[in-house]
C-alpha cells in the first residue's frame, strides 16, 4: 500500500511506482502550518534560556551520575548486565549499543537548529506537554516511550544549544518513569567538532557566544577552551599584560566561542560524545546515514566508542581507532554519518533499488549474525525527503528526515512510531496509548 501523504503530494504512488513498496500507516490529518515570519519571531523569543546552563554544566562531567550517558546505560526496560559491566559502563559513559523496551519507540529526523519545529515534532510524538513552552522545566508526557532523534541537531538554524538542552531535560524526566531519550550524532555534529562552521547561522554564532559567556560567568574562563585573555603580541608591551576579550572584533569573538565549545574536549563536544553513532532499540537499528556489512564486521560498539573518544579530546594513535573513525565519520561515501544509498527517495531504476535493498538485507542479516540481535529495519535521517517520511525495501528502511527546519525546507514535522511490528507515520498530535504511564 502506498504511503498516504497529508499535504505534500496529490498522488505519490501513481507518479513513483517503485517507491514505498511496504505497508505503512499515516496517522493524523493536515497539521497546522507555521509561517516563516511567526517562526522567526518565536525563535527570537526562545533564546532566553539562562537557567538551562546548569544542566549542561553537569552533563560535561563524565562521572556525573545525572549525566545523560550514565542514565542512557539504564534505558527504559533494557536487559540487565552484570554489576561489574554496569559499573564499568557508568565509569566510562560510552553509549550502549542495544537497549530494549516494552513501550513505544518514536523517531524524529534532522532538526537543524529549529526549536519551534522541534517542539512541534515532540508534541506529535506524544512526549512533550501540549502547549508546553517552558524552557526551564519542559514536561515529559510520554510515559515509557523511547524517543530517538537521528542526528543533525546542529547547523542551519539559530537554536541548536536550546534543542540540545531541551532533549537532555526531557531525557532526564523520561528516565524517572521508564522512558528515555537517545540522540545520534550526524554529519553536522562531526563538521562542527572538526571546526567546519560553514553551515552555522548568524543566530547560532550569537547563541554560542551567549552560552559560552554563561559558562565563563559561572565557572571561570577555564570552563571554555580558548576563552582565556590573550597576551598582546607587541614587544613594546610589558610581559604579562593581557588584552581584554571585549576588544576583539565581533566575528573573532563568535568564532572563538564556537571553537571553544565544540572543539574536541570542549563542553559541548563532551556532551555530544555521550550520543550514539549507532543505536539498536529492540529490533530496529538507528543510524544517521546508513550502515553496510563492513561496519558490522568491524564492530558497531567500536564505532560508538571511537567517536566518543575523539569528541572527548583523546589523542587517537592506535590504528584500530583510526579505522573505526574512518568508518563512522570519515568523508567516504559509505561512512555511517555520510551514507546516502538508502536515502534515495525515488530510485531512477529498479536495478538501483534492488542493489540498495540487497545491500540493506545483507547488513541486517550481518547484525543478527555478529551481534546476535535479529533486527528487522533500519531508520535513517540525513537525506531530506521531499514528499515526507517513507519506507522502502519492504519496510526494511525508513527515512525520517522531512526537512522540517526552516533552514532546510520548513516542512511540516512528521514522526515515526513503532509499536511491536506496527510502524506508523504521525503527522499531527493524536492521542496515544502506552503500556506504562
Amino acid at each position: 500500500m502506498a504511503l498516504e501523504r497529508d499535504d505534500r503530494s496529490n498522488d505519490v504512488a501513481s507518479r513513483t511506482p517503485i517507491v514505498n513498496r511496504c505497508k505503512t500507516i499515516t496517522r493524523g490529518g493536515n497539521p497546522t502550518s507555521v509561517s516563516p515570519l511567526d517562526h522567526h519571531r518565536r525563535a527570537r523569543a526562545s533564546r532566553k534560556k539562562r537557567a538551562a546552563v546548569r544542566v549542561f554544566a553537569s552533563a560535561t562531567n563524565a562521572t556525573d551520575d545525572d549525566g545523560p550517558a550514565a542514565d542512557n546505560n539504564n534505558g527504559g526496560g533494557e536487559e540487565k548486565n552484570s554489576n561489574a559491566a554496569a559499573a564499568k559502563d557508568k565509569k566510562t559513559n560510552y553509549p550502549k549499543l542495544h537497549v530494549q523496551t516494552s513501550g513505544r519507540i518514536v523517531a524524529i529526523g534532522d532538526l537543524h537548529g529549529d526549536i519551534q519545529q522541534a517542539r512541534r515534532a515532540l508534541r506529535i510524538a506524544g512526549v512533550l506537554g501540549k502547549d508546553d513552552n517552558d524552557h526551564v522545566n519542559p514536561r515529559w508526557v510520554g510515559g515509557d516511550t523511547i524517543l530517538v532523534q537521528v542526528g543533525d541537531v546542529l547547523d542551519r538554524g539559530d537554536d541548536e544549544i536550546g534543542i540540545l538542552i531541551l532533549l537532555q531535560k526531557l531525557g532526564k524526566e523520561a528516565r524517572k518513569v521508564g522512558g528515555d531519550v537517545f540522540v545520534l550524532n550526524g554529519n553536522h555534529e562531526i563538521l562542527n567538532i572538526s571546526g567546519d562552521f560553514r553551515y552555522v547561522s548568524r543566530g547560532a554564532f550569537h547563541e554560542s557566544v551567549r552560552f559560552s559567556d554563561h559558562l565563563v560567568k559561572l565557572f571561570g574562563k577555564d570552563a571554555v577552551p580558548g576563552r582565556r585573555r590573550r597576551r598582546r603580541s607587541s614587544s613594546t608591551e610589558e610581559d604579562g599584560e593581557e588584552e581584554e576579550e571585549e576588544e576583539m572584533d565581533e566575528w573573532r569573538k563568535q568564532t572563538n566561542a564556537r571553537v571553544g565549545l565544540f572543539s574536541p574536549g570542549g563542553p559541548l563536544a563532551q556532551q555530544l560524545s555521550m550520543h550514539h553513532t549507532v543505536l539498536i532499540v529492540n529490533d530496529t537499528v538507528f543510524a544517521h546515514g546508513g550502515l553496510v556489512p563492513r561496519h558490522v564486521d568491524f564492530g558497531l560498539d567500536k564505532l560508538n566508542r571511537s567517536v566518543s573518544e575523539w569528541m572527548r579530546g583523546k589523542r587517537i594513535e592506535d590504528e584500530e581507532t583510526k579505522v573505526a573513525l574512518g568508518m563512522a565519520i570519515g568523508g567516504v561515501k559509505d561512512s555511517v554519518v555520510w551514507h546516502r544509498a538508502y536515502g534515495t527517495e525515488h530510485y531512477p531504476t529498479n536495478t538501483e533499488r534492488t542493489t540498495a535493498c540487497t545491500l540493506l538485507s545483507r547488513t541486517l542479516d550481518k547484525i543478527n549474525e555478529v551481534e546476535g540481535i535479529p533486527v528487522k529495519r533500519l531508520v535513517v535521517g540525513h537525506t531530506p525527503q521531499m514528499q515526507g517520511a517513507n519506507c522502502e525495501c519492504d519496510g526494511k528502511i525508513w527515512r525520517v528526515d522531512v526537512g522540517m527546519s526552516f533552514g532546510v525546507l520548513g516542512a511540516n514535522p512528521q514522526v515515526l512510531e513503532i509499536i511491536g511490528d506496527e510502524v506508523n507515520i504521525l503527522t499531527r498530535e493524536v492521542p496515544v496509548t502506552m503500556s506504562k504511564l
